[in-house]
């Protein structure tokens, strides 16, 4: 079966676990920009890791045939050939019929997948889409998705069981303004304990210079001594402090190697949180140790597992 686009209003592009283990060959790691909520949006449909489409703005979409869906994301308007429907659960959907997904939020990241997953070419290992490296998409052009483009689903060799419906207690609340944990990075012994308060004390601002590369912070500056340093892997969630003083916040598609001071990584429990901020919401930091910040991740995951296996 395939599926037509019949609306993209900002961008649409395939996403799946991303390249793993290719850092060192020059491709980012690339992905969802919020793990939590593809993972989910798979789930629901009866599996792992299938590809999926991450999209900003309305998304339309028509089946050539009955399928399984979910949509995941912020709040949104959800609606099946007018009907509407809720997001973070599974919708059957029948041949001939339109889905329409309209966000609350312009800015915000969802997932629709599809029992099967989607199929786009394969690229190293991914079928994510890198615009800046020309990589993925439904040409292996790097170019989104537009209106009028169809798309193949993989079949499904057998029924699927789907999960019962996702307790309300692991639907994330998304909150325009978030507060994430920090785990202290690399260079965090650079930044003077005066230096340091300050970050975890100020408020920052999501500047409008944000895409899947990274995110550019405003707010106090944090003074460093100026040192060398080498360029050097990038971490997803990595806080680098250029010159400026002014944070950036690394993400799915940066680039292999940097040479900012690090001055901490945003903990991934808390990442998706943070990945569905826009232009002019509001951040603050707390700090979290490496150890708190995995028990906090592996204590999301059993909740899910403990979901998936009633």
């Amino acid at each position: 079966m395939a599926v037509r686009f019949t609306r993209v209003d900002l961008t649409a592009y395939p996403v799946d676990a991303g390249r793993r283990g290719q850092l060192h060959q020059g491709f980012c790691q690339s992905g969802p920009l919020d793990l939590y909520a593809f993972s989910l949006a798979n789930l629901l449909c009866g599996q792992q890791g299938a590809t999926a489409i991450e999209f900003i703005g309305g998304l339309g979409v028509e089946f050539t045939a009955p399928a399984v869906v979910s949509v995941t994301g912020p709040a949104a308007e959800i609606t099946l050939d007018n009907q509407l429907h809720q997001s973070w659960q599974s919708i059957q959907v029948n041949a001939g019929q339109q889905l329409i997904v309209a966000p609350a939020r312009i800015g915000s990241k969802h997932y629709l997948a599809i029992q099967g997953g989607f199929e786009f070419p394969r690229v190293v290992g991914s079928a994510s889409m890198v615009k800046r490296e020309q990589l993925g998409g439904l040409h292996n052009d790097g170019k989104p998705l537009k209106a009028g483009d169809e798309v193949v689903v993989a079949s499904v060799a057998s029924a699927q069981k789907l999960p019962d419906a996702l307790p309300a207690q692991l639907i994330p609340d998304y909150q325009p303004d978030a507060r994430v944990g920090l785990v202290p990075g690399y260079q965090h012994d650079w930044l003077s304990p005066l230096q340091w308060q300050r970050l975890l004390n100020s408020e920052y601002t999501i500047t409008p210079q944000v895409d899947r590369m990274g995110y550019r912070l405003s707010g106090p500056a944090i003074e460093l001594p100026s040192r060398a340093l080498y360029s050097e892997a990038i971490a997803l969630g990595a806080m680098q402090i250029p010159p400026d003083g002014q944070p950036i916040v690394m993400m799915a598609d940066r680039q292999t190697l940097g040479g900012y001071p690090k001055a901490g990584t945003i903990a991934r429990c808390d990442l998706n949180h943070f990945a569905q901020g826009i232009p002019g919401d509001k951040i603050t930091f707390y700090q979290l140790d490496a150890d708190d910040a995995r028990a906090k991740w592996l204590l999301m995951q059993a909740a899910i597992q403990r979901w998936l296996s009633c």
